[in-house]
């Protein structure tokens, strides 16, 4: 592809890999929950540099694209559970480094998912924020791109520089894309249990872990694992005592025969075999293929665990970047034909 990309709050890269020895120029990422020493898990999977610098760095008239999934904490119920009031996205560091670069850069397009909440904030106000832009919004679950996550509801905004052919629009129009949507039991299958080669591995059975809105009480894997594969059996959601807590996100399970709920880091979510999810797992179920790399230190597994499942949980599925840069390939290869005008 022609066009030259730039990922900014890219996280550790899920969203950019289809970009990659495609035009990717780099990623501008402040957040430093998804760094490691020495950009480990980034240089894994990708050749050209990740920049914790938020400071101007690349060539105007080099960004063709800014792709990027800047925080979603903000209009999250998660922050509002926990905090009893929502942040204000405004003030959010990731979010403005993210609208602050497709103002400065002007690229031809810009991709960036995030919640639909953050439209109560800037709904009113995109084409002020986003001047001289033709925006295209989709909202819906993720299946809508072909990931399996049911239950897993974003926003997808498309910006079109208005320089841009208009028949460049049509392209990104968001077809259904649900045929081949697969249960939990598909998407696992083949997976080699403790396997470090592939990031496919969990904390000892007994590690204590605080179960989501449990308080202060622990409880250890392998009894988690007897109480799912037990009295638990029946159930997706952990059972929650609080009344107030019941329509909160919890903890859950997943079941073979059935789509995969939304992918959670940390203590959040178990397979259909009663154990916390692996970060290769969740990979899985975020539409991350196994060719994409996650970092392992032997010396530090339980860091490592957690950073594997931060780095797949807190993207966007895979699906979403690969739809965005299949319709931009088409497009540039229009453009090559002088079927548009770019």
């Amino acid at each position: 592809m022609n066009l030259n990309t730039l990922g900014v709050c890219g996280g550790n890269g899920v969203v950019l890999h289809p970009f990659e020895g495609n035009g990717l120029m780099g990623n501008i990422e402040p957040r430093t929950v998804f760094h490691t020493d020495n950009d480990a898990q980034w240089k894994l999977n990708f050749s050209v540099e990740q920049d914790k610098s938020t400071e101007v760095k690349y060539s105007r008239s080099k960004v063709d694209v800014i792709v990027g999934a800047p925080d979603c904490g903000h209009s999250s119920v998660l922050s509002y559970s926990r905090a009893k009031k929502l942040s204000d996205p405004e003030k959010n560091d990731s979010l403005n480094t993210f609208i602050e670069s497709v103002q400065y850069y002007k690229p031809k397009f810009f991709m960036m998912e995030n919640l639909p909440a953050i439209l109560d904030t800037f709904g009113g106000r995109m084409d002020e924020i986003f001047a001289g832009y033709r925006i295209i919004t989709h909202i819906g679950s993720v299946s809508k791109w072909g990931n399996s996550q049911m239950t897993r509801i974003r926003l997808v905004i498309v910006g079109i520089r208005e320089d841009m052919d208009l028949a460049t629009d049509d392209y990104f129009r968001l077809a259904s894309n649900t045929d081949n949507l697969k249960t939990t039991g598909e998407l696992l299958e083949g997976l080699k249990e403790e396997d470090i080669a592939t990031c496919n591995i969990r904390e000892p059975e007994d590690f204590e872990v605080h179960l989501f809105y449990q308080g202060d009480k622990k409880i250890r894997l392998d009894k988690a694992k007897e109480l799912w594969m037990g009295e638990y059996q029946d159930k997706k959601k952990w059972p929650v005592n609080s009344g107030n807590l019941k329509n909160q996100p919890g903890c859950y399970r997943n079941f073979e025969d059935d789509y995969p709920l939304t992918a959670r880091k940390a203590n959040r979510q178990f397979n259909h075999w009663g154990l916390m999810m692996s970060p290769r797992e969740l990979a899985r179920i975020q539409g991350v293929p196994d060719s994409f790399g996650l970092w392992v230190n032997e010396d530090r597994l339980l860091f490592s665990i957690n950073k594997g499942r931060t780095t797949v949980a807190k993207s966007p599925p895979y699906e979403i970047g690969k739809w965005f840069y299949d319709t931009l390939s088409h497009i540039d290869i229009l453009a090559q034909q002088n079927l548009i005008k770019l």
